[in-house]
């Protein structure tokens, strides 16, 4: 009996010391988990060989040289756009960019498409405020007569009235389509209203302004702003950038340059919007977009605001993803965004949500940016975010057409040449004081609010709002709600 007890004590004595031991390493592994180890050093961003000379025409041409790849890439930047179409035809730059592939003075549309197809040269537009993108891929074997081909578009456009017309016709029902979206609708109204008053046009587009828009409009804005001394030209390849000159002088030498007279872009101010904006229109959900004005991207705060970005909204893993979705279920999906212009930046806050949600939505998004302002970031969240960003960016940079672009753009914001060599050097240096300085410098506790849905459907959900301002499709002013009671309705 003795021994059988001395048994049953060693098992207990074994079994005791197995749970401790497992406990142990469950709240090592849990510590783990809250406390991952600190990334190791990263390697510096290896950019190829990037040279960048002007021609005689004041057209720039920047190399970015790779060998033994067979694939080049070329960008042709200009660097006007939808800011520069007159006040009273918004689009007229993206019409013009699309026309200069529709047909040459010696090649139609369906010539330049097939001489495209036979050279297996593919191609692309991009039209922003600021610039218009052009992005063209093609084999090495094929380089001049790709350069041809793409030099007599720029040089020789037809404007042909056909060609025009179907332009006109597909850009204007793309533009009825997003004006129907309520989170594309409420951005554009998000972006008239912060540029209000300054003159510029960040890229918003009135789909009646289309019809008005003639060959004569084209072809002047083409012979003011589509010329080599306004344009950068990126070309990424087994190239170096003498070489690169000679044949792109040469297909281009009929690209003639012109004076450029061209008003300073104003900065807008961050400012503090005492009212909410409803865009009233048909739709089951509702898009909520919260921001303000920030610096741009050469300014010092542009790391420390990546790194905001990142914490609050960049990915899934964000607090506002979490917070409204996961944790709440007050959303489908809740991100921020930093963009873009020239002289200025926006940082922006877009949700989608329901009807009977979107009060809650703001308050707990005013509530999360105002514990950026007060609370003391996590030294481990905001490590998390820089290792997210460092890890991130050679994904998207992966791609040659990638690289070009950003390089391009690099010239377009007048950014220093080794901006991006020293990307990661930067990013690891942010601390947490900055990033709370920059929140508390550009985060005003009232940003602007844009909410775009059914207003009828939304108007008990935001019952406690001091005062909504409803406007229509086509951002007009059409009521005032105060408190949950409609005033002033235009009918």
């Amino acid at each position: 009996m003795k021994l059988a007890g001395s048994f049953r004590f060693k098992y207990c004595l074994t079994g005791l010391l197995l749970l401790v031991f497992c406990l142990l390493n469950l709240q090592s592994q849990e510590r783990f988990r809250r406390n991952p180890p600190y990334p190791d050093p990263l390697n510096p961003m290896k950019v190829p060989p990037i040279e960048s000379g002007l021609l005689t025409s004041g057209l720039r041409v920047v190399t970015i040289s790779r060998s033994n790849r067979p694939l080049f890439n070329l960008l042709v930047i200009v660097q006007a756009g939808e800011n520069d179409s007159p006040r009273q035809l918004p689009g007229l730059a993206t019409v013009t960019a699309e026309m200069l592939l529709k047909g040459t003075l010696s090649l139609s549309s369906s010539a330049i498409e097939e001489q495209m197809e036979s050279l297996g040269l593919t191609g692309s537009i991009e039209v922003r405020a600021d610039y218009i993108l052009y992005s063209f891929s093609f084999l090495e074997e094929n380089l001049e007569a790709s350069l041809r081909l793409i030099g007599s578009l720029f040089y020789e456009p037809a404007f042909s009235s056909l060609e025009l017309a179907a332009v006109k016709r597909g850009f204007y029902y793309q533009q009825v389509a997003r004006k129907k979206d309520p989170e594309k609708s409420g951005y554009d109204f998000f972006l008239t209203r912060m540029f209000a008053g300054t003159g510029y046009n960040p890229g918003v587009i009135d789909e009646d302004s289309i019809r008005n828009i003639s060959q004569k409009d084209a072809m002047s804005f083409h012979q003011r702003f589509i010329r080599p001394n306004n344009s950068i030209i990126v070309l990424d390849g087994n190239i170096n950038l003498n070489n690169a000159s000679l044949k792109i002088s040469r297909a281009f030498s009929r690209w003639v340059s012109r004076p450029l007279d061209r008003p300073s872009v104003p900065r807008i101010r961050n400012l503090n919007y005492e009212t909410v904006a409803f865009l009233d229109l048909p739709s089951p959900d509702v898009s909520v977009i919260i921001g303000n004005a920030v610096s741009p991207p050469g300014s010092d705060d542009y790391h420390a605001l990546l790194v905001l970005n990142q914490l609050l909204g960049g990915s899934p893993s964000s607090r506002l993803f979490l917070n409204l979705r996961e944790s709440k279920g007050l959303a489908y999906y809740a991100f921020s965004h930093l963009s873009f212009f020239k002289n200025n930046g926006l940082f922006w806050i877009r949700v989608k949500s329901s009807p009977e949600s979107v009060g809650q939505v703001v308050k707990e998004i005013l509530s999360q940016l105002n514990s950026l302002l007060e609370e003391r970031i996590d030294p481990h969240e905001l490590e998390k975010a820089k290792a997210f960003l460092a890890g991130n960016f050679p994904l998207e940079n992966q791609l040659p057409e990638q690289m070009a672009r950003r390089i391009g753009l690099q010239f377009v914001f007048q950014l220093p040449s080794d901006f991006w060599n020293k990307y990661y050097e930067n990013l690891l240096i942010v601390s947490s004081e900055k990033v709370q300085e920059v929140a508390r410098q550009y985060l005003t506790r009232q940003p602007l609010v844009v909410i775009s849905g059914d207003f009828q459907a939304s108007l008990n959900s935001l019952r406690a709002v001091n005062r909504i301002e409803i406007y229509n499709q086509k951002g007009q002013l059409k009521a005032i709600c105060e408190k949950g009671v409609v005033k002033n309705e235009n009918r």
